[in-house]
């Protein structure tokens, strides 16, 4: 270790950077310099904090100030604000319980808060002291947002209930599930490599699409894993002294179905869900089906199925011929990704102008269908221009994404393969099953916020859970509010009118600001700019010509005939 220079006379734990509430420390220095007065009015000492004698509370401390000339010590004052509990014992400081709010709402942990401490020059809290609460206050995080969503789901049915619904109780939801690593892993273990699994179910009956209920599945125990190593034999969960995990090792990790009836049967005390929007794995809608009945709808999500439609495409049996450039595959992917950006648009567009008319869409799908296999054919005109919603007939659909000096050459095995391709989004199954035009995109996007408390790299076994439902309560309620709720659960007050209150307002009003539909459409006006100035440069790069350097010609080499060359 370095050696560090010394110090003046200064006691040196007086020169870090210390956090005091201003109004106590004035209260502190009034009280005793009135006090110092009374007792020797001649002496001309300077009243100083003893460093010596300062108590560290975590992140607050307790300090007492002493005369540089005299005999005078005084009495220890609180130099930080408490937490007012009814429980016997010490009070927690404000500033203590504020950041370990703050740190489960980030990537790091007290490791990590407790290295910026040190480099900014700051005695940081002892780390068990940091554990134990954080371990209460992600204990209240889980509570507070536990009954904001069933306040939430209340809500719910009170809206159904103003509008006159028959059955208010019922509701449309969408479900998916994350992990905090990747399911399958080729040597690391011989089980599934996921540890922490998380379903998240949002409501599709309002614009704010809200969570209404969360289920955190945990492998990991810290507990277990020491016992294990003393020769003890245990099994998670249940065992003795305290267990993280809610999910035994010998169960699956990737059980998406036990695990949306776990949590359908969470919110069935308040909700019936109508119908279930989720990706294509089948286990999801029957887990809910298994705690909701079988009456509850399966819907597919249009973009997964757009994804699915555009993997079929990939690998289908397409003639050789059909695509000729300087990469196939490449080429291939450019016309998988053409046809099903065609398709989702075909659908949208028609679905607007017919109201949601679910019978007439799939009467003018079957033309729509023979239509976009004309236009990506070559044939682009008047059937475009009759039947199609999008394409008015000027061969613009067809080259989105395809390189304009590439063309397409179907033969009659090619139509009927791309028909059947087509018929997965555009079929009269597929319009059953996306008669909503619902999607996952907000269980997707919680999944991606997820990672910011809960990120792949760390996994927080203890606080996990606490990490998530904090997260989720911000989802719902905003920053702003979400942070000085959660100060009041833990009986952190913020102060009203304080500089604090006005970084949360400022804050809200970007987050607001740029989930305004001018700000979204902007944005992705700005995503479809960048994509088709790639696409433009990547086909100037790869299918432009005198762009490639000249290549030898072999066909007049005479030993070449007679032997054939890997």
């Amino acid at each position: 270790m370095l050696r560090v220079p010394a110090s003046s006379k200064v006691h040196p734990d007086l020169l870090t950077n210390t956090v005091y509430v201003p109004a106590l420390l004035q209260s502190m220095m009034s009280s005793e310099n009135k006090k110092h007065r009374l007792r020797s009015d001649k002496c001309k000492g300077d009243l100083v904090i003893d460093g010596s004698a300062s108590v560290k509370w975590g992140l607050g401390w307790r300090e007492r100030l002493l005369c540089t000339r005299c005999k005078y010590v005084g009495k220890h004052y609180k130099l930080y604000n408490e937490v007012q509990s009814s429980t016997r014992g010490r009070k927690a400081a404000q500033i203590n319980v504020g950041s370990q709010i703050g740190v489960a709402s980030t990537s790091i942990g007290n490791t990590g808060f407790l290295r910026i401490l040190n480099t900014t020059y700051i005695i940081a809290p002892s780390p068990l002291a940091m554990q134990k609460q954080a371990n209460k206050v992600n204990t209240a995080m889980k509570s507070l947002n536990e009954r904001s969503m069933c306040d939430i789901r209340k809500n719910l049915v009170a809206e159904n209930a103003k509008i006159g619904q028959q059955d208010p109780t019922l509701v449309n939801v969408e479900g998916d599930t994350c992990y905090n690593n990747p399911i399958f892993k080729s040597d690391a273990i011989p089980f599934q490599a996921g540890t922490i699994a998380i379903s998240t179910m949002c409501e599709n009956n309002t614009k704010n699409k809200q969570n209404v209920g969360v289920l955190v599945s945990n492998k990991l125990c810290r507990t277990s894993s020491m016992l294990r190593n003393k020769g003890q034999p245990v099994q998670c969960p249940n065992h003795r002294g305290h267990c993280t995990a809610n999910v035994s090792e010998r169960e699956s990790i990737g059980d998406k179905g036990k695990y949306n009836e776990v949590l359908g049967d969470l919110i069935s005390h308040d909700i019936k869900i109508s119908n279930f929007t989720c990706d294509g794995d089948s286990r999801a809608i029957q887990g809910v089906r298994k705690s909701h009945g079988h009456n509850v709808g399966h819907l597919r999500d249009l973009r997964h199925l757009g994804n699915s439609l555009k993997r079929e495409l990939n690998k289908a049996p397409f003639s050789k011929g059909m695509l000729k450039g300087h990469s196939k595959c490449n080429i291939r992917s450019r016309f998988a990704l053409s046809v099903k950006a065609r398709c989702i648009a075909e659908l949208k567009a028609a679905r607007k102008k017919l109201q949601g008319d679910i019978i007439t869409l799939k009467k003018v799908m079957v033309n729509v269908i023979s239509t976009i296999i004309l236009c990506f054919n070559g044939y682009c005109g008047t059937s475009c221009a009759k039947y199609s919603y999008v394409c008015a007939g000027t061969n613009r659909q067809a080259k989105k994404f395809m390189p304009h000096n590439v063309k397409v050459k179907m033969v009659d095995s090619d139509q009927h393969v791309l028909r059947k391709c087509l018929e997965m989004v555009l079929g009269p199954a597929a319009l059953d099953a996306t008669k909503l035009l619902t999607t996952t995109q907000k269980c997707e996007a919680a999944n991606r916020s997820y990672q910011a408390v809960n990120p792949k790299s760390v996994t927080f076994s203890r606080n996990c859970v606490g990490r998530i439902h904090g997260q989720v309560y911000k989802l719902n309620n905003g920053y702003a509010n979400s942070v000085i709720a959660k100060t009041m659960e833990l009986h952190a007050n913020l102060t009203q009118g304080s500089k604090v209150i006005k970084q949360l307002a400022y804050e809200d009003r970007n987050d607001l600001n740029r989930k305004r539909t001018s700000a979204t459409i902007k944005a992705r006006a700005l995503r479809a700019r960048t994509r088709n100035y790639r696409y433009k440069l990547h086909e100037e790069l790869h299918y432009g010509k005198g762009i490639s350097d000249p290549k030898p010609d072999f066909e007049g080499l005479p030993h070449l005939k007679h032997h054939k060359y890997a």
